[in-house]
C-alpha cells in the first residue's frame, strides 16, 4: 500500500446507512466486529444480534470461537 493510500484509509468513512455520519465498529463483548454503524443507525444494527452478546463475553455460541 502506497503512502497516499494509507493516510486515505485513515480519513473517517461515512456510515452506510445514508446520514453521512462517520462510522465505527460495532464489537461483540469478546470484541467480535458485528458490523459498522453510526449514532444513527446502531440502535437498528444492534437489533439485528442477540442482546446478550454485547453484555456478556461468555454467551452461548453454538460454534466454537477461537481467540486470535
Amino acid at each position: 500500500m502506497n503512502l497516499s493510500r494509507y493516510i486515505r484509509s485513515l480519513r473517517p468513512t461515512p456510515c452506510n446507512c445514508g446520514s453521512g455520519l462517520d462510522r465505527r465498529e460495532l464489537v461483540d463483548a469478546r470484541g467480535i466486529f458485528c458490523s459498522f454503524v453510526c449514532d444513527k443507525c446502531e440502535r437498528r444494527k444492534r437489533a439485528e444480534f442477540r442482546p446478550d452478546i454485547f453484555t456478556d463475553s461468555n454467551y452461548w455460541a453454538d460454534e466454537p470461537i477461537d481467540s486470535e
